[in-house]
């Protein structure tokens, strides 16, 4: 389940609506009935075979419904069987979350699926479709991680959030990092976003606790 709630958590933070499948038959009785504009797939499935579930897809929906394919192995043979099978991408286990965004998000532009991909939080402008934030007209050139935890942050106001829920929220539940890492980036976020009485905003920290994005 944790890759379950990392994927959901990705998805969710862009405004995407998720429905998860525990199993294979779940997902074959909507099929039909519901309407799709991405799958996200393991390739170990507890009742079925990757594989086939890909043709079903095919043969039910739209040929133009992107399917990723995620998987512990980047073994080049597996990665071309799935593409080969009919899916559109593949990514590696563990997740990193601004990636898969960034990867879902190519393949809803591809189908002309319109999302929410600007998110406001005055004075920022989170472009969600460019993972860029910016402060009025000002592009802010914050690396991906920068990027993440912003985007986190903005998307939780005025809540406390501990060190260990941003790590895996941002770096991923098998991050190799500590809670330091978490302690070094907000503190160069709070630089970089200019935080303050002038913007409005500001990263207040609870000492052994954690953080919270909060107006000033």
């Amino acid at each position: 389940m944790v890759v379950v709630d990392l994927v959901e958590h990705a998805l969710a933070t862009q405004s995407w609506n998720c429905r998860h499948y525990s199993t294979v038959s779940a997902l074959k009785a909507d099929l039909k009935n519901e309407r799709f504009d991405l799958l996200i797939l393991d390739w170990s499935l507890p009742d079925g075979d990757a594989g086939e579930v890909i043709r079903l897809v095919r043969q039910t929906l739209s040929q133009a419904t992107p399917i990723l394919i995620e998987s512990v192995t980047d073994d080049e043979q597996r990665i071309v069987e799935a593409l080969t099978l009919g899916a559109d991408d593949y990514v590696v286990k563990p997740l990193r979350v601004a990636e898969l965004q960034a990867r879902v998000a190519a393949l809803l532009r591809r189908t002309g699926v319109k999302n929410q991909v600007t998110m406001m939080v005055e004075p920022y402008r989170v472009d969600r479709d460019n993972l860029t934030i910016f402060l009025g007209e000002e592009d802010l050139e914050l690396s991906p991680l920068e990027y993440d935890l912003s985007s986190y942050l903005f998307s939780h106001p005025n809540q406390l959030l501990t060190r260990e829920t941003l790590l895996v929220n941002v770096w991923g539940r098998n991050a190799d990092e500590d809670t330091r890492s978490v302690d070094a980036l907000v503190s160069r976020l709070r630089k970089k976003l200019r935080l303050g009485p002038t913007t409005g905003w500001q990263i207040a920290s609870l000492r052994s606790y954690g953080y919270r994005f909060e107006s000033v």
